[in-house]
């Protein structure tokens, strides 16, 4: 079964069930950036009883139309709150996963990543409860804030993050220097990046930079990534360690001035 005979299946399935309130589609069927490998996350919304019946009614149906081949639910409570699980079918591209999200009805407004500045568009399959009636906006206010507070943090975690990835180098551990260097300088740096081109979606790490960042900037994360068995690793940390040090010194900046009252 192809990727659009599938959706068109399920939209037919949430339309039947009347336990599930809210149906849509999100990921890249939201951002309009489905390709032939694309996965499919489809986003429900049901009373809090009803939950984990709807989770069997869609495995139910998932087995009927493709076979589940692979699945795996996450352990409650997940990092955004919300149940959720995984699957792969018998009957569909091995590329086509499903992940699954089934939340509470009564989630709030800013928890149900409905924000179009940051999800895009849904796909509605089924709107009992009215979630659709008007386009969910980005709380700018709220936002700015949990940019600060990120940003602070960097700021006040560098100094302690970079000796980690010295000491490493030192003692010749590369695969440990490695790690390092990508989780306490790669991804702050990116982070980074983010906070001045794509505040936004500040928080997606290395996810869509081809779409979210300058071409130059992006092209800088790659040449600091990709390093070779052979290459000086320290060469790169420390350009790194400059690259996140005038970001910092930059942003901050930029942010305290403008928090100052007019």
């Amino acid at each position: 079964m192809d990727r659009t005979t599938l959706i068109e299946a399920l939209r037919g399935h949430v339309d039947r069930d009347a336990r599930i309130r809210v149906a849509w589609l999100g990921g890249s069927d939201a951002t309009g950036r489905t390709d032939e490998l694309s996965d499919l996350d489809p986003m429900l919304a049901a009373k809090a009883g009803d939950i984990e019946g709807v989770f069997e009614s869609m495995e139910s149906w998932l087995e009927d139309t493709v076979g589940i081949r692979e699945r795996h639910r996450f352990p409650d409570p997940t990092p955004h709150g919300h149940p959720q699980a995984m699957y792969l079918g018998e009957r569909i591209s091995e590329d086509l996963a499903i992940d699954l999200v089934v939340m509470d009805v009564e989630t709030p407004v800013a928890d149900r990543f409905l924000d179009e500045e940051r999800h895009g568009t849904a796909v509605v399959l089924v709107d009992r409860e009215g979630w659709f009636d008007e386009p969910v906006s980005l709380d700018r206010n709220a936002h700015r804030r949990r940019i600060r507070e990120h940003l602070s943090t960097l700021a006040a975690l560098h100094p302690h993050l970079m000796p980690l990835v010295r000491k490493s180098l030192i003692r010749g551990e590369r695969l440990d220097a490695l790690t390092r260097y990508r989780n306490r300088l790669l991804k702050p740096l990116c982070d980074l990046m983010r906070i001045e081109h794509d505040p936004d979606r500040y928080d997606f790490g290395f996810r869509y930079l081809d779409r979210d960042l300058p071409e130059s900037e992006r092209r800088l994360l790659e040449r600091l990534s990709f390093i070779g068995i052979d290459d000086d690793l320290s060469a790169a940390v420390e350009e790194a360690r400059r690259e996140v040090e005038s970001r910092l010194d930059r942003l901050v900046t930029e942010f305290d001035r403008s928090d100052r009252p007019a």
